[in-house]
């Protein structure tokens, strides 16, 4: 009898396949404490095995960039850097010297301490750091024991990888002739294990509670990463319309590809924008590949991450000129830090709040701290020198914010004047609109501002009141909510009006029914992932923007979220 589950799709793609199953136990070793005499051996034991995770790590980081490209090569550059990083070397043997750790538990006991405040961050691609955290430390840990890491390069048969979860060094080394798919327990959309298969083209689906309890070693496998649909044991019925399925979208991936330089455009004439959202200087090449006009939105957080301080001016000036020099020209629109209150980073020390959703965040946390924010705002103005930057802050509720940005980024002008250094005068700047009362108060917003985006996932968790980490509610977590929706038409309409740029940069922008929508609504801008974007580009020139107006007018008089699905539904 055929079983069916369902996750996360991170990677598309269809395929079939027997299951292999991956249990990565976690290292045994004698936790007693070492007699005082054994600091220094156990110390030479981490230094040696220190050295043995940095020399498989850069053996693997050679392949990934050889087979995969820079931009996953990175990820373990990152994991190299941790390696020698100073202040987590001195944690490491103050556990041996002081507290009388051997060299595995000291590198289990403060490595769990930065993957658990990891995983209490509410930024999704932070929180799956935790997952690279506890990676390079089992590397370390069986390099500690004298255990060589196993490897999945070693597979010889077409399988269906289904695990509890896979580190970033598993996924790397994965041959895609033979790893036909993968299913994990565990994991989002933006860890690196996604991120990774999405660019060696393995279909993937993660966060799938069930994989394990429902499918055993040799089990025939479907897997569909389109539709969120696996399943386990399927009838020749089923089988054969997995094949079939297969073949159809093999051939929408040729013809995907083939768009890359065609514009958005609809049947009608009416260009479309489409840009992507990035993380770091490694994602502007993919997003180029993809076809994108531009970013929408660089998260700056990931320069924050995985160290013992603050980046420095000259560090984020380095990393916002890669990009901006990646795009060839092309408008970038840089997000100032959004970190705080339920994002934190270890380093920052912030304190606790009751209710950290609506705490000390974005750009409150930036007016907190001014020393940093100005140097933040320096090597923006620094990087406005090599293209087209915009400048955009996040978590605005006030005009008094707007206000205090623009004077705050006045002053580190003048700093930089003071000092003989050359910027980019009159940059744009513009507000992320993810707070109901930037949106009901749009009309004033906008004439203090050059541009907006809306951020659809904060707006839709503060109108709707909705946790959209708490799985209890999860259900009522509803982006297509007709008072989400009214948010949307409100800010869209101030920015129209005032002959303003408008773009939408959450997730509804890659969905192609939602992204359908934002345009009939009045959106001629979408920043998305950059997986998405062929697929945006084909159903935008699909479609005439008078038929989609039309479509938006019946969506926006509907009451329910399910009325609205369903009249989304008839229109793809």
């Amino acid at each position: 009898m055929t079983t069916q589950i369902t996750g996360i799709p991170v990677s598309p793609g269809l395929a079939t396949a027997p299951a292999l199953i991956i249990r990565n136990a976690p290292p045994t070793f004698d936790r007693t404490p070492i007699a005082e005499g054994e600091a220094a051996a156990e110390t030479d034991r981490l230094k040696a095995a220190l050295g043995a995770s940095a020399e498989q790590l850069t053996t693997i980081m050679e392949r990934v960039r050889a087979k995969v490209g820079e931009e996953q090569a990175a990820i373990f550059e990152g994991h190299l850097m941790i390696l020698e990083d100073e202040e987590l070397a001195e944690a490491l043997i103050e556990k041996i010297r002081e507290q009388r750790y051997n060299a595995p538990a000291a590198v289990e006991a403060v490595s769990e301490e930065h993957a658990s405040a990891l995983e209490q961050l509410d930024d999704e691609y932070l929180r799956a750091r935790a997952v690279d955290m506890r990676d390079l430390a089992r590397r370390v840990i069986l390099n500690c024991l004298g255990v060589t890491p196993t490897s999945l390069s070693t597979i010889d048969s077409d399988v269906v990888l289904v695990a509890d979860d896979l580190s970033p060094s598993q996924t790397a080394v994965l041959d895609p002739a033979r790893v036909k798919a993968i299913i994990t327990e565990k994991g989002n959309r933006t860890s690196h294990t996604a991120i990774m298969a999405a660019s060696m083209e393995i279909p993937a689906v993660v966060g799938a509670p069930a994989a394990l309890s429902s499918i055993k070693e040799g089990d025939m496998v479907a897997v569909n990463a389109e539709d969120n649909v696996i399943l386990v044991n399927p009838t020749a019925e089923e089988l054969g319309g997995f094949a079939e399925r297969i073949r159809a979208f093999e051939q929408e991936r040729l013809e995907l590809a083939a768009l890359r330089d065609l514009p958005a455009e609809t049947t009608d004439g009416v260009h479309i924008k489409l840009a992507a959202n990035v993380g770091s200087p490694d994602d502007a090449r993919p997003a180029v590949e993809k076809g994108a006009e531009g970013v929408g939105l660089y998260r700056v957080e990931f320069l924050f991450m995985e160290r013992a301080e603050s980046p420095n001016e000259e560090e984020q000036y380095q990393a916002f000129k890669s990009v901006v020099e990646a795009m060839n020209g092309q408008p970038v629109v840089i997000r100032t830090l959004d970190v705080g209150g339920d994002k934190d980073l270890p380093y920052l020390a912030l304190p606790d709040e009751e209710n950290p959703f609506l705490g000390c965040r974005g750009i409150r946390l930036c007016f907190e701290r001014p020393r940093e924010f100005r140097a933040q705002l320096r090597a923006l103005l620094r990087a406005g020198l090599h293209g087209d930057v915009r400048i955009m802050a996040p978590m605005i509720s006030s005009l008094d914010e707007v206000r205090g940005l623009r004077q705050a980024l006045k002053e580190a002008a003048e700093s930089l004047e003071a000092d003989g250094v050359k910027y980019a005068k009159d940059m744009p700047l513009g507000i992320m609109v993810e707070t109901p009362a930037a949106a009901l108060l749009a009309q004033h917003f906008i004439k203090e501002v050059d541009f907006f985006s809306i951020g659809t996932n904060d707006l839709t968790q503060y109108t709707l009141a909705v946790d959209r980490m708490n799985t209890r509610i999860a259900d009522l977590y509803e982006p297509l909510s007709p008072a989400v929706l009214q948010a949307m038409k409100l800010t869209v309409d101030a920015a129209r009006n005032a002959g303003k740029g408008i773009c939408v940069c959450g997730q509804m922008a890659g969905d192609v029914r939602s992204a359908l929508l934002l345009i009939g609504m009045g959106v001629k801008e979408l920043s998305m992932s950059a997986v998405h974007i062929p697929r945006i580009k084909k159903a935008v020139r699909e479609h005439r923007l008078t038929e989609l107006r039309d479509l938006a007018e019946r969506v926006l008089s509907l009451p329910t979220a399910a009325e609205v699905k369903a009249e989304l539904a008839k229109q793809t």
